[in-house]
């Protein structure tokens, strides 16, 4: 008979935490040792914060980064969206954007209450000379001068915290402060071949919904989604090489990068993310937000005291430049007019394609493609998604669209032969009966699901099916 402390007869040695979705939680010890040995990795967001916050905040971030500088290293795919996205009003005119955002808001509510109170007046019949009115009408100016003030309180900040002399590069006050804290810090951008495959594997990940990066195939193009997981590539090469264990700063708080937060159970990253990172490199993952960044540092890091209201500014800010809090606005029958008026007039071959797929369920095959614009057999597909996401950006900077719709055609690669190729393409499920509703028997729609029709129908009348 076995005594208590010798191991079972015929065990394998494997103890509580040896699985694969099993986790750790993270200890004050392992953050010391990352801070000391490791690599701390910087995404995108944590950057285009120091624009967003205010000088408290960026004071307190940069000066946490400084301290953290010999362990810093930023991904080329990092450096490619800071870049991209640096110029949006919503990055560097950040305040000022929201202060008109809020002063859109106090504007409505109080057309809002103008007009609530002027229905009732007419519906219980009050004459303009009755005091009561006269006391409504004082109210109602009273209203609009408590929402004028505090649209000065409101511009007044913004004016205070604003960051100015961003226009130009070589005086822009973050660039000027980032230039050096990441000199020799940024990766090396992939080759165009290990790119092109990463965007492909990055589509085929996000169909099978493994983690990172497969919430954005919902609204946005194949390259722009692919962001987050052209970043873990170069993520998983670098820390490869380094044999460091890593430490992730991101404030995109999507449940494709962490498990989900429930009550007092701290956050920590995807299991399958920390499974894949030790089985490629031989390390371990570790996540932080930026907020959660500034507060392990001034516990471990001496010499170095954080404002609070730094913390909170960052919670406030988490997740800012991808929207994470903003309801996703699905198509409709309006818009996917819109969308497809504006397509067939530049890119017919497109439009046709996206019609010809809800004539088929939703999938469109490479061979009809083929067919449908008329191209030649050597001719590749390679960017053939591009029109679509150049049409809907034109939109929605018009205000046609949301800008949130779903992508509305995914690119499906591999095949037995050539496993880099487009087999075909996929349109959301949910625009099908939309599109068979607004085209089916118009001059779009194929005469069989599998559009096999005359590719040279006339396709620069859209009239929502030809009623």
């Amino acid at each position: 008979m076995a005594l208590k402390d010798d191991p079972v007869e015929g065990g394998t040695g494997r103890g509580i935490f040896d699985c694969d979705a099993a986790h750790r939680s993270p200890l004050k010890d392992d953050y010391e040792r990352i801070f000391q040995t490791g690599m701390i990795v910087l995404d995108t967001n944590v950057l285009l914060n120091l624009y967003r916050s205010n000088a408290r905040t960026r004071q307190d971030t940069l000066a946490v980064l400084t301290k953290l500088r010999d362990r810093l290293w930023v991904p080329d795919q990092v450096l490619t969206e800071f870049w991209r996205n640096r110029e949006l009003k919503s990055v560097r005119h950040h305040h000022s954007t929201k202060a008109k955002e809020t002063s859109a808001a106090l504007d409505k509510a109080r057309r809002s209450a103008q007009d609530a109170v002027e229905r009732w007046v007419k519906d219980v019949r009050l004459k303009q000379d009755e005091e009561v009115t006269q006391r409504i009408d004082e109210g109602l100016e009273a209203l609009t001068g408590a929402l004028d003030g505090l649209r000065e309180i409101i511009d007044g900040q913004a004016e205070c915290d604003a960051l100015t002399d961003t226009a130009e590069t070589h005086i822009d006050p973050v660039l000027s402060a980032l230039d050096p804290l990441l000199q020799n810090r940024i990766g090396e951008p992939l080759s165009p071949g290990d790119y092109d495959k990463a965007v492909q594997e990055a589509q085929k990940r996000a169909d099978e919904e493994i983690p990172p990066g497969y919430e954005d195939f919902r609204n946005k193009s194949p390259e722009q989604a692919a962001g987050d997981y052209l970043l873990w590539v170069q993520l998983v090469g670098e820390a490869r090489t380094r044999e460091r264990d890593v430490l992730l700063v991101t404030g995109d708080v999507k449940k494709d990068w962490w498990q989900t937060r429930d009550g007092d159970i701290p956050a920590r990253p995807r299991a399958e993310l920390v499974v894949e990172l030790r089985e490629a490199a031989g390390v371990r993952l570790y996540m932080l937000t930026p907020a959660e960044l500034l507060t392990w540092a001034e516990e471990l890091l001496e010499g170095l005291q954080v404002d609070k209201d730094s913390v909170n500014d960052l919670e406030q800010l988490r997740g800012a430049d991808r929207g994470d809090d903003a309801p996703e606005a699905g198509w409709t029958r309006e818009s996917l007019l819109a969308f497809l008026r504006a397509l067939s007039g530049r890119y017919p071959a497109h439009a046709k394609v996206i019609v010809a797929a809800a004539a088929n369920g939703g999938f469109v095959d490479r061979a009809t493609v083929y067919e449908l614009a008329g191209y030649p057999e050597d001719r590749q597909l390679k960017g053939f998604t591009r029109p679509i996401s150049t049409v809907a950006r034109e939109l929605a900077d018009l205000g046609s669209l949301h800008g949130e719709e779903p992508f509305l055609l995914h690119t499906i690669y591999g095949s037995a032969t050539e496993p880099s190729w487009a087999t075909g393409f996929r349109i959301p499920e949910e625009t099908v009966p939309v599109l068979r509703e607004c085209f089916e028997d118009g001059p779009l729609w194929p005469p069989s699901p599998k559009g096999d029709g005359d590719p040279s129908e006339d396709s620069g009348h859209l009239d929502g099916g030809g009623q």
